[in-house]
């Protein structure tokens, strides 16, 4: 097989046992060092019960942090951006923290349940002001399609996944390649990352392990160092000063929109 991101040669990178019964190929590109699973044919076992593994423990801890980093962004980097798009956003928690520091984000997830930012689904082919993908990337069979449907509807795009590290562990010897949970199926180098961009016409930064950027003009990777690191986000934003929070507002909307169905028996 080529490889899916820059169409360079794969080789045979290792096998490993995936929900404790299917053998997975992974091959390794030549080109760009992207790995990923030749054929995962168990994804509808993998998310049958949960589109969130049991195995994701740090999912509020991750979001406090992306929090932190994000609004740290927007006060600082992108003080344009006024729309907000959460791509693969879960259960709404993030949607909600950000929403509760005053940035209007928008929820979209084809696989999870809407429970913290009920009312705030985004619009279907909306155009934002900026994208957030946060843990995706690595459950994308295909990246391409998707990356390329993202960047078409916001000209920033900020996402984590963790990288490959430079030491190039097999299948095996890395806790992010996940054989239990079986969701898991590509994992990225930066030079992955930015033949990726180079393809969707973006340019490329990155903390040089977990949060990234793809920006239609060139965003200093030192940003994405700072803000990555959850003192120097929080010192950043006690200096930008308080924002009016959207909660209440977002409340009193949510009433009169209950309101209205209640007055017409509309369903809720």
């Amino acid at each position: 097989m080529t490889c899916k991101l820059c169409g360079g040669d794969t080789q045979l990178f290792g096998e490993l046992i995936v929900l404790g019964h299917h053998r997975a190929r992974y091959l390794r590109c030549e080109a760009c060092s992207y790995v990923f699973v030749e054929a995962p044919d168990w994804l509808d076992e993998a998310y049958a019960d949960h589109a969130i593994t049991a195995l994701d423990t740090g999912i509020v801890v991750r979001n406090l942090w992306l929090a932190d980093a994000v609004d740290a962004l927007l006060r600082w980097r992108f003080r344009k951006v006024r729309t907000a798009l959460d791509y693969g956003a879960g259960t709404g928690l993030f949607v909600r923290l950000m929403r509760d520091r005053g940035h209007d984000f928008r929820w979209s997830d084809p696989y999870c349940e809407n429970l913290f930012a009920w009312g705030f689904e985004a619009e279907a082919d909306t155009r934002y002001d900026l994208a957030t993908c946060f843990e995706v990337a690595e459950h994308l069979t295909d990246p391409l399609p998707a990356f390329h449907e993202l960047t078409e509807r916001a000209p920033i795009l900020i996402f984590t996944t963790e990288l490959l590290p430079e030491s190039n562990p097999r299948p095996g010897e890395w806790h992010y390649y996940a054989p239990e949970a079986g969701q898991h199926v590509g994992f990225f180098t930066q030079a992955s990352l930015r033949a990726l961009a180079k393809k969707l016409g973006r340019h490329f930064a990155s903390d040089g392990r977990m949060l990234h950027a793809f920006t239609t003009d060139p965003l200093d990777p030192r940003w994405l160092r700072v803000v990555a690191k959850q003192r120097h986000a929080r010192r950043l934003l006690r200096l930008a000063g308080k924002r009016k929070p959207l909660t209440w507002s977002d409340a009193e909307a949510l009433a009169q929109r209950l309101r209205a169905q209640q007055s017409t028996g509309a369903p809720h």
